[in-house]
């Protein structure tokens, strides 16, 4: 049991390695272990073999061998004794020599072997001869034997005597010879079984320990790869499912293995840490779009500078935010502050910093950068002397500043403070307060020009109201004036005064048309001024557009005859209805076709004419007169405006009717288009509602004139 937490502990030590490490363990494991039984089993195996091969090559062939012979020489013997006893012999024990000679020539060749050492050749060889020469002594001591047949029984005997003798040797010799035979021969049997079984069992060590090994390198594996892998793919699972907060095991495993897991952990944070950055940079990204939104629906300048500080300083969490703009001179005419709830209002800045709003605002402009100031205890930060002294002025710790300017006009500075203590400002943080500057810039100044242009539209407006005031007031003035001048020429005509000269009534007669245009133009004056200030408030009626342009006509033929035009009015459908106010159409259809009259030449023609499209009635007013140069048409509806080539061929005319048309025509629903070729004519279209058709058989018809 004590050796139990020791080997837990190497364990875990070992399964706490690297793979590599682990793998080259169990190869050196089994390059040791297994070349060592194998070397084992080969050595018993060659053993085996040179045992194998003694016993099949040398003793096993040498005892047979040997045994032959004996068997040949007891067949010699055999048959020596049936001859010699008088028997017929089976075999002539003479015919065994050469066998038996063979037999142990064969018994020689096998000790002889390779397979043999010297020392068993030098043991067997002696033993060998010995029967060499008790075979040889036996068949010499046979033959005398046979030969002593005839001599006397004592010869005889003595010879049959030596001759079994002789056997006995030869017997003697051969046993001595195979007793060494077999007791070699069975040692090399048990030795070959020996070797063979002590290879097999090696050779089971050998697969047993290789298994093991195996298996034991396998257990370490799924301890210090699988499991810690399996562990690393549920978390992984974990957070593919949302839960960030899942950790890997960092502690065990193989050092591959920790090393994902620590690489994962790291992967994590980082993620999260992006994530947190993303999300950050998104806040500001939110913050950026509400100050630009906050600014631009701002009623006033204060109150845009006042939400960008507090909007930024809140979604900073800054502890100050200084805005100082300048004007033109550099000094600063505005500062507004934000602050947290606990800290006091700060004073303005000294006269010395204050001059270098602009300076600053300037350099950070024209390089295009901002100013961070992480800490401003920093030794480097301290050797500034502007920086020593913003930090005694404003006591900041650390300082965000970017400058405010739309294009090429500087405006001021935008300050983020920290007063507690120091701050790295990250880029996405800077970024956001770059685009607050650039929002409460653009806000800035459209707000100084709304405030501009409020002014001068008040001034303007102010202006036009004097303007009216006063043409209605000269214009009431003039008519007076006239009315008289118009009654004493009526009676200067008529000789209330007496008679006159013809240079004196045509000297009247010009100053009766002066007076009458001159009448025109006041009540052209008065009805534009009425237009503009209250709008065309007509008093509304169904006309004919015949009987409307009828009378148009009618007003128009005298000037028309004079000036030697040929006016004309096409047949018009006398169901064409207009709802309109009689009055000011009619006005506006004489100004067109007064115009039209005037700046034809003589001999040339003026048509009216008028019909449906769709739902509206198209009057057209055409003439062949002097046209207008396209350069001048954009221009001819503004009051007071006259063709160029009208007034070089000084053709009277005030500038106003166009203008006064068009207001009518539009102050009832409808349009005016014109288009002209100068040299080649005018033609002018107006466009109205068409309210409906009058049975035919309840409008009058209106032939052409």
């Amino acid at each position: 049991m004590t050796g139990g937490p020791g080997r837990r502990r190497a364990g875990a030590g070992l399964a706490s390695r690297s793979v590599g490490v682990q793998v080259r363990l169990l190869a050196g494991s089994l390059l040791v272990v297994l070349p060592v039984l194998f070397g084992l089993v080969f050595a018993q195996l060659v053993h085996q073999n040179q045992a194998a091969s003694v016993l099949t090559l040398s003793l096993g062939p040498a005892f047979e061998f040997n045994n032959t012979a004996l068997l040949d020489m007891t067949e010699a013997e055999a048959g020596w004794s049936q001859e010699v006893n008088g028997a017929v012999p089976v075999i002539r024990y003479r015919l065994k020599e050469g066998i038996v000679t063979a037999d142990l020539d064969h018994v020689a060749g096998a000790i002889a072997s390779d397979s043999l050492d010297d020392s068993r050749r030098g043991r067997y060889a002696p033993l060998l001869a010995t029967q060499r020469a008790a075979v040889q002594a036996w068949f010499a001591a046979a033959e005398r034997a046979e030969t002593s047949l005839d001599q006397p029984l004592s010869v005889t005997s003595t010879t049959q005597a030596d001759a079994i003798r002789a056997f006995r040797e030869v017997r003697d010799s051969n046993r001595a010879l195979a007793t060494e035979l077999k007791t070699e021969r069975d040692h090399a049997r048990r030795d070959v079984r020996s070797s063979s079984g002590t290879a097999t069992v090696l050779l089971a060590v050998a697969v047993v320990l290789t298994t093991v090994l195996l298996a034991l390198w396998g257990m370490l594996l799924r301890r210090s790869v699988s499991r810690p892998l399996e562990r690393l793919r549920a978390v992984v699972a974990r957070h593919r499912d949302g839960d960030r907060d899942a950790a890997a095991d960092d502690t065990t495993g193989a050092a591959e293995v920790r090393g994902l897991a620590a690489d994962f952990n790291g992967l994590t944070r980082a993620n999260l840490v992006l994530q947190e950055q993303q999300a950050s940079v998104l806040l500001l990204h939110q913050l950026a779009l509400d100050v630009a939104r906050e600014v631009h629906g701002a009623p006033d300048i204060d109150s845009a500078v006042y939400a960008v500080c507090a909007m930024l300083g809140e979604g900073l969490a800054a502890d100050r935010v200084l805005l100082y703009t300048h004007d033109e001179a550099g000094q600063i005419d505005q500062r507004t502050q934000w602050r947290r709830y606990d800290l006091p209002d700060l004073p303005p800045l000294p006269p010395s910093l204050g001059q270098e709003v602009a300076l600053v605002n300037e350099e950070l402009r024209r390089a295009g950068t901002f100013f961070a100031v992480p800490d401003f205890l920093e030794p480097v930060v301290q050797e500034q002397e502007r920086a020593r002294r913003f930090y005694r002025a404003t006591g900041a710790r650390s300082l965000l500043m970017v400058p405010l300017g739309v294009a090429q006009q500087g405006l001021g500075i935008l300050s983020v403070m920290m007063v507690d203590g120091p701050r790295r400002w990250r880029r996405h943080e800077i970024q956001a307060a770059q685009q607050c500057a650039g929002y409460v810039a653009q806000s800035i100044v459209s707000l100084r020009m709304r405030e501009l242009q409020d002014d001068q539209v008040t001034r303007l407006t102010e202006l036009d109201n004097q303007k009216t005031d006063f043409l209605a007031t000269v214009s009431h003035e003039l008519r007076t004036p006239l009315t008289s001048i118009a009654g004493y020429l009526e009676m200067l005509e008529d000789g209330d005064y007496g008679d006159l000269t013809r240079p004196q009534l045509d000297a009247l007669g010009t100053i009766r048309r002066n007076a009458v245009r001159l009448r025109g133009m006041i009540e052209d004056l008065l009805v534009l001024n009425r237009i503009e200030a209250s709008g065309v408030q007509p008093s509304l009626q169904d006309v004919p557009v015949a009987r409307l342009l009828g009378g148009v006509v009618e007003v128009l033929r005298p000037s028309a005859a004079t000036a030697g035009v040929d006016l004309r009015l096409a047949p018009v459908d006398p169901g064409l209805v207009v709802r309109v106010d009689q009055q000011h159409m009619e006005r506006t259809f004489i100004n067109l076709g007064s115009n039209a009259v005037k700046f034809t030449p003589s001999g040339g023609r003026v048509d009216l004419s008028a019909g449906a499209d769709g739902d509206r009635v198209v009057v057209t007013v055409s003439d062949t007169g002097i046209g207008i140069p396209a350069s001048e048409q954009a221009n001819l509806f503004q009051r007071f405006f006259r063709a160029s080539n009208a007034t070089h061929q000084a053709i009277p005319g005030t500038g106003l009717g166009l203008a006064i048309a068009r207001s009518i025509v539009a102050g009832h629903g409808g349009d005016l288009e014109l288009e002209s070729v100068e040299g080649l004519g005018t033609t002018i279209r107006v466009r109205l509602p068409l309210v409906g058709r009058v049975p035919a058989g309840n409008a009058a018809p209106l032939d052409a004139v």
